[in-house]
């Protein structure tokens, strides 16, 4: 694609793998935050930024020691933010592997000109509409520490890390724990994510994340995770994912088992 700048490129780490033996969708995001900021600091220099949304489509999965390149664009302007695609493409063979859209605003709230606007190859992420509500299934809870803050705030990386684990609980919920994984050498595999974040909470302050099973299919499952300040329970972020269970053999999805899918729906909110 035209107008495209390679602004990212390393390798998958074995300490950013997840138990499932792949790439956690936590350091995915982080490469895209670098990317979104290599692109910017091109086109507007001197100007911090901060992500409001990030919608990602994970095509295949990365194992430790392969090659990331990720290429940016400007998708277009609004009002107050900048939206920016990412490609991402195995190094060894060039084979696109992830596409993201990323939202990100000015911190000083005054966009610059950041240059020419080009097509995406693939259709844009469709709208998507939430049920509401603050999350049955208690998912997480903690305080944001020094490591993990960015400008006295929680990091992007931070937020993922919490919804990866988020998940994790989500599917022991259902029945997915540790016995059940290893005994049918089964794993969860995301397909895609729609980040959403209203506000970044400080360092020191008590975050609290609670999920909802959206549907459940033949080896598919749809989640929404939302993360709230523990102390007032004001909104802070939310986390649509999509996946599957993944054989870990085969590397690809496997049929939920009955009694997994029966406590799936149980919980699944209207």
């Amino acid at each position: 694609m035209s107008g495209l700048l390679e602004t990212y490129r390393g390798v998958v780490l074995a300490s950013e793998c997840d138990t499932f033996g792949h790439l956690n969708i936590a350091y995915y995001v982080e490469r895209f935050a670098d990317a979104a900021q290599d692109f910017l600091a091109r086109r507007a220099p001197g100007l911090r930024w901060r992500t409001l949304a990030l919608s990602t489509r994970y095509e295949r999965e990365y194992r430790a020691g392969e090659g990331i390149v990720v290429e940016s664009g400007l998708l277009g302007v609004e009002p107050t933010a900048a939206r920016i695609a990412h490609r991402a493409t195995s190094s060894a063979t060039g084979e696109r592997t992830t596409l993201a859209e990323h939202v990100l605003a000015p911190a000083a709230g005054v966009l610059p000109a950041l240059g020419t606007v080009f097509a995406w190859e693939t259709p844009p992420f469709a709208p998507l509409e939430l049920p509401a509500g603050n999350g049955v299934i208690p998912s997480g809870r903690d305080r944001v520490k020094a490591a993990e803050a960015d400008d006295g705030q929680l990091s992007l990386l931070g937020f993922l890390q919490r919804f990866s684990g988020a998940c994790m609980q989500v599917i022991e919920a259902i029945g997915m724990d540790e016995a059940y994984r290893r005994a049918a050498a089964c794993g969860f595999s995301t397909i895609e994510t729609r980040l959403a974040i209203e506000e970044a909470p400080a360092l020191g302050e008590g975050v609290v994340v609670a999920s909802d099973i959206l549907s459940i299919g033949t080896s598919s499952l749809r989640m929404v995770h939302r993360m709230r300040n523990a102390a007032d329970g004001r909104p802070l972020a939310h986390f649509y994912q999509a996946g599957v269970q993944l054989d870990l053999a085969a590397r690809r999805p496997s049929p939920w088992p009955n009694e997994l899918r029966e406590k799936a729906t149980s919980l699944r909110i209207a």
